[in-house]
């Protein structure tokens, strides 16, 4: 968890991705600065990309959730570093069940 406001990640939502899971809702500003919804399958991070009418893509980590892995998070995260926040995640004992990748976007070279 980054620690970010709600106000502001709101207000940031169609700059920066506000999170990323096993299932992402990924709007269409920030799916077209990642090259767009074939761009994001050849990444093989996902199982399925699934383009919206809106312009959005859904993003499907792995065929199951019992499948999104520590590998898994790694790759949704390395697939989606350029839209996220910066910082690095810290560990929530409110919420234990959230899958990161501990690294800072920002930062983040492969």
């Amino acid at each position: 968890v980054l620690g970010r406001r709600v106000r502001d990640s709101v207000r940031e939502a169609r700059k920066l991705l506000r999170g990323y899971s096993w299932t992402t809702v990924c709007p269409e500003e920030l799916s077209v600065r990642l090259g767009g919804p074939g761009a994001l399958a050849a990444t093989g991070a996902f199982h399925r990309v699934v383009p919206l009418s809106a312009g959005g893509v859904v993003l499907q980590a792995t065929e199951t959730v019992a499948g999104y892995t520590d590998e898994a998070v790694r790759g949704v995260f390395e697939a989606l570093h350029p839209v996220l926040p910066p910082g690095v995640p810290q560990f929530d004992p409110a919420h234990p069940e959230l899958r990161y990748f501990p690294a800072d976007a920002s930062r983040f070279g492969g």
